[in-house]
């Protein structure tokens, strides 16, 4: 059973911006609520110490002075951090702190909190308002995201210098943090391998044993369990959005769930925990790979009637702050993370309903097909409109200030993409709920329009969804709204979700490119007109897909021949 509980109030950001001005900002101390600060502390006496190496005078030279790292820290802190909540704040502010205090009395520091700090300003980066990302350019002298990649390589090479099961949790939080801003970049091959060593440096430190008889403060346990839960939560869903086996295997391995009473201590508590949907996410993953096949990282319609049992069972465990029917908002004004939180976890349910249904809605049935194999088509036509209904709701609510947050954007793309290759296939315009699917094909457009402004993933999914849209028939581009009743009988599916918002301005900007290599080199900017006019749906396969190709392949579309 799950116990909700909420974070303390934030440090006032507006104390922070004003320190930007005058840069006398007051160092952080101790946070009321932090119980074990002398125990979990990275930079008490003891830990792993570099503080005259090459490579962390090289991170002392990057790191900002302290009222603009002050600035990011607060940002992350209290808007980042909570699509993952891999940092406990209180144990964070408290080890900042010291670090500072250290550092000004030319003591000895940890390079595994020093890389801590720098990958937290990396990711802190990428999710700035417009305005403070102008102001803190200019008064850096650096474009940001040149800045961003600059941070990325320093702290890869102090973090080459700590060995493995050196430096504690914090040394797995700052690999951790390397995967997510991989992903950020959506350099998703490359989060999902910083992702395995971050897996294995918790391994290396006995994440996946029981904890139980061991000697640790519980704070610590609390903390070794929810990094392990984080971790185990990336790994099968990144594993099957790229087709691979799962990193960590189940089976051989101790999951003790969290108790998520740091926040407040207080078990009966109902307000939401801002680690809850980290839970409820490894929650699914143990309950899906217990299906035979699955952590291979491969589905198919053979797993749906499984994957669909566990997956309405979870949703149903959802506590009522989560819930997609009937759902609790009263805690949304006051803890802003609730509904993001949600959101995602809506998404993330919907994604595994249609994953294993994906190839039943390009099929095509004649006379002597069952109504076995209809029914799948119509079920899988119903989860991938509650799937687009689910990621708009979420795009809306983050956009513009998380567009580099590619979870709902790419879903959107790949879900709208596979309907217009349905729309394609079914030459008799039999395909269940067509009328509905083509309104949400078009809705998406419009949100990848939007974001095409902002990043280059985006224009790109941009241009493919828009040929795509243009190469359907006429008469189907042109069609009434009006919604027919299919006559197909299905399974019974999940309730539909509500109604979408109007639809937000766009504020363009530039997003930049990044290497491969093993080294990120400061990007070019990018020419969004580089791509050019698409010349037919044969042109698709000549699209340089970026970094999109790495989790998406055209085709998977099954558009070749007649299509073409």
């Amino acid at each position: 059973m799950i116990e909700w509980q909420a974070r303390k109030s934030p440090i006032d950001v507006n104390l922070l911006r004003e320190g930007l001005q005058s840069e006398c900002l007051q160092t952080p101390g101790y946070l009321p609520d932090y119980q074990n600060a002398d125990k979990a502390g990275s930079e008490s006496e003891g830990n792993h110490q570099l503080s005259f190496s090459g490579e962390m005078e090289a991170a002392l030279r990057i790191i900002p002075a302290k009222p603009y790292a002050d600035i990011l820290i607060e940002h992350f802190l209290d808007n980042t951090n909570y699509q993952y909540y891999a940092l406990y704040p209180p144990a964070f502010m408290h080890d900042y702190s010291i670090w500072w205090s250290r550092r000004t009395n030319g003591l000895p520091l940890t390079a595994e909190f020093t890389c801590l700090l720098i990958r937290v300003c990396v990711c802190s980066l990428s999710y700035i308002e417009e305005g403070l990302r102008q102001k803190l350019g200019s008064e850096l002298g650096e474009n940001l995201d040149h800045l961003s990649v600059r941070y990325h390589n320093t702290a890869k090479q102090l973090s080459s210098t700590i060995g493995p099961g050196r430096g504690g949790m914090t040394q797995i939080q700052q690999l951790f943090l390397t995967a997510q801003w991989y992903k950020t970049e959506a350099l998703f091959v490359e989060s999902w391998h910083a992702l395995s060593v971050a897996i294995h440096e918790a391994q290396e430190q006995g994440m996946h044993k029981d904890s139980s008889s061991s000697k640790l403060s519980d704070f610590d346990r609390e903390m070794r369990r929810r990094l392990w839960c984080i971790l185990y939560a990336w790994d099968w869903q990144m594993s099957l959005l790229l087709s691979r086996p799962f990193i960590i295997n189940s089976s051989c391995c101790a999951f003790e769930m969290p108790t998520m009473q740091l926040e407040s201590g207080d078990s009966k508590s109902e307000t939401p925990s801002p680690m809850a949907h980290m839970v409820l996410q490894c929650q699914l993953g143990l309950a899906i790979s217990k299906i035979p096949g699955v952590m291979k990282g491969e589905l198919s319609a053979t797993h749906a009637i499984s994957i669909q049992e566990q997956t309405e069972k979870w949703f149903d465990s959802f506590p009522p702050a989560y819930s997609i029917l009937n759902t609790n908002t009263q805690w949304d004004s006051k803890f802003h993370f609730v509904k993001l939180q949600r959101l995602q976890l809506h998404v993330i349910g919907y994604m595994m309903l249609l994953m294993p249904l994906k190839e039943c809605l390009t099929k095509q049935f004649g006379a002597h097909s069952s109504s076995i194999e209809k029914g799948l088509q119509r079920t899988a036509a119903e989860n991938a409109l509650k799937l687009l209904a689910a990621c708009d709701e979420l795009f809306r609510h983050t956009f513009p200030l998380n567009a580099k947050f590619h979870f709902a954007p790419f879903l959107m793309f790949d879900t709208a993409a596979l309907l217009c290759s349905a729309i394609l296939h079914n030459k008799e315009e039999s395909l269940p709920r067509r009328e509905e699917i083509l309104k949400a094909i078009s809705m998406t457009l419009n949100d990848l329009s939007r974001l095409s402004e902002r990043a280059k993933t985006g224009m790109i999914c941009y241009r493919i969804l828009k040929k795509l849209v243009a190469s359907l028939p006429t008469k189907t581009r042109s069609t009434e709204s009006e919604t027919p009743q299919s006559s197909i009988d299905a399974p019974p599916t999940l309730p539909d979700m509500p109604g979408i918002a109007d639809p937000m301005p766009c504020c363009p900007t530039t997003d930049l490119s990044i290497s491969h290599d093993s080294e990120v080199f400061p990007p070019e900017p990018l020419n969004f007109t580089s791509l050019g006019t698409l010349g037919g749906l044969g042109d698709l396969c000549n699209v340089d897909l970026g970094e999109l190709g790495q989790i998406w392949d055209w085709q998977d579309l099954d558009i070749t021949g007649p299509f073409m």
